[in-house]
């Protein structure tokens, strides 16, 4: 008779993929409890079917009694069978008898010191333990998932039906299917599975198996209902049990759980740089994702690179990407706004000590990160690069300029749609899943007609170059109208906002203008000589 000597091993066998099924016995075979993978031991003749490393030879009865270290009582041991023996070994030994759905013992599981456990008989039958004791159908019942859970639970709680799953939370899916029609039998089913990982996890997978709205989980505040009996918590675990929440998957959420959601303070959006685009959109906020659009050249990138700016001297971390610009151009970029001054373009000097000055107080702060690169780049790469500007550089803000640049490096770009809205997909979740806010320039289609956005044509959503998933997840979507073609530098260096959507606040429309100021390189608030007259002359309404 051989004796399991190390369990929770990987299983060997490669279709199954357990990690702790596997158990290594003395004389050197093994077998996994999943999958009942067996493997011979060294000079042991192979065999065509599988063995199960079992006696079959029942231990015989001993005798019923308390078990002090466990805190259980002889009267809870002899309800459920659990008794006390000795092996052929001479050796003393627990016995947990499983029993068939007629009530007959058809396997045991014997543990002796050490904590070494085997078994007898066949398992192939077996129900859970405990099973036997309860009819089919009642109101609730609790699973565990083992035989000291099961007692100890049963002893804190009375009558109420209590059963255990045979082989530990690696095959509890297994066992709960097997028992399935007399589980779904009880109005409530309840899981107590140990609370760590493997547990947890097992509670996912058994809960798929019952009727939806069936299962509930107990939450303990120790590891499993033996340590709630043994430390004498027993109002505790009489609580929880009767406090089991239905279970929900990851994601859904009970109304019940939203009071402190309700009633924390509403978060103050970080304000833009122009006011008008404030009274639309009440700033932006940590999780958002904003799109910005408009016609080639009309000032999309200096909008979202003010903005980069605005949040600089504010003191949060920045990342820059801009993907149509080297690194030297983004760094006279900043600078260039610190000193109001386009550094880019020729006239535009400074002194060196002014550049000094302007550097340190917005490049040299350590606070501002781009990306070295040029020209088109692949998505995966682009997108591990954003991750470890919001989690490794700390940035709380990310400006991504363009969409278009990224799509075009891409392998599979066969189908720009598809190609776009898995970009957006994984951006969206980037934004979920660090919390940072993310500006996005996106380009757009040529509009019907003969007027181009670049002499002024109004902007609509449906005019998204791509994939209309870029509006779909996106939480705001602003949009760029300018004649940049007019003979007039009034009319041609001047840019209305349209927000096109507002997830946030619902308002869209026009959002107030900005002008280019071609001296300082900025977009400064513009309001038209007419609606600035009408505002000082005042209302007499």
């Amino acid at each position: 008779m051989s004796e399991v000597v190390e369990t929770g091993l990987p299983c060997p066998a490669p279709t199954c993929g357990s990690s702790d099924a596997f158990a290594r016995y003395d004389d050197g075979h093994g077998y996994c409890f999943s999958c009942k993978h067996y493997e011979t031991a060294e000079g042991e003749a192979p065999s065509s079917a599988p063995k199960q490393p079992k006696d079959k030879s029942l231990v015989p009865f001993g005798h019923y009694q308390a078990i002090p270290a466990r805190s259980l009582n002889e009267a809870t041991c002899e309800k459920f069978g659990y008794f006390i023996a000795e092996d052929d070994r001479g050796q003393k030994v627990q016995v947990a008898p499983y029993r068939n759905k007629a009530g007959q013992i058809v396997g045991q599981k014997v543990r002796s010191a050490g904590k070494k456990f085997r078994t007898t008989g066949d398992f192939k039958d077996a129900t859970l333990f405990g099973q036997h004791l309860w009819r089919d159908g009642g109101k609730r019942i609790l699973v565990v998932e083992g035989e000291i859970d099961a007692m100890s639970a049963y002893q804190m709680l009375g009558n109420w039906p209590v059963v255990s799953i045979p082989n530990g939370a690696q095959s509890a899916a297994k066992a709960v299917k097997a028992s399935l029609e007399f589980l779904e039998s009880y109005d409530v089913v309840i899981f107590g599975f140990d609370m760590d990982e493997p547990g947890r996890e097992a509670v996912d997978e058994c809960v798929r198996l019952l009727t939806p709205g069936k299962a509930h989980v107990m939450e303990l505040p120790v590891k499993d209902a033996n340590e709630m009996l043994v430390d004498g918590r027993i109002k505790e675990f009489v609580s929880a049990f009767w406090e089991a929440r239905l279970y929900r998957p990851d994601g859904i959420v009970n109304g019940l759980d939203l009071w402190d959601q309700l009633t924390t303070e509403i978060e103050l959006g970080r304000p833009y740089p122009w006011a008008s685009l404030n009274d639309v959109t009440y700033g932006e906020r940590f999780g958002e994702l904003v799109t910005w659009t408009s016609g080639s050249g009309m000032g999309k990138s200096t909008a979202v690179a003010e903005i980069g700016y605005a949040r600089l001297l504010e003191g949060q971390n920045v990342g820059y990407v801009a993907l149509e610009e080297n690194v030297r151009r983004s760094a006279q970029r900043m600078v260039g706004l610190h000193l109001n001054k386009p550094i880019h373009l020729p006239g535009n000097e400074v002194s060196k000590d002014e550049l000094r000055r302007a550097y340190e107080e917005t490049l040299g702060t350590g606070r501002f990160f781009t990306f070295d690169h040029f020209g088109s780049i692949q998505s995966e790469s682009i997108l591990s690069k954003l991750r470890f500007l919001a989690v490794g550089c700390g940035c709380r803000t990310i400006i991504l300029d363009h969409l278009s640049i990224i799509v075009s490096g891409m392998e599979d770009n066969d189908d720009e749609r598809k190609t776009i809205d898995r970009l957006m997909t994984n951006l969206r979740s980037l934004v979920e899943e660090t919390g940072v806010s993310m500006h996005l320039v996106s380009h757009l289609r040529r509009p019907s007609g003969d007027k181009g956005h670049e002499q002024g044509a109004e902007i609509s959503l449906a005019h998204l170059r791509g994939s209309h998933s870029i509006v779909q997840l996106s939480d705001i979507v602003i949009g760029l109208e300018r004649n940049q073609q007019s003979e007039e530098d009034e009319v041609r260096d001047v840019a209305n906002f349209r927000v096109l959507k507002n997830r946030y606040s619902g308002i869209t429309g026009l959002a107030g203008s900005v002008r280019y100021d071609r001296v300082t390189g900025r977009l400064v608030p513009y309001v038209p000589e007419e609606l600035a007259l009408d505002d000082d002359l005042g209302s007499d309404f």
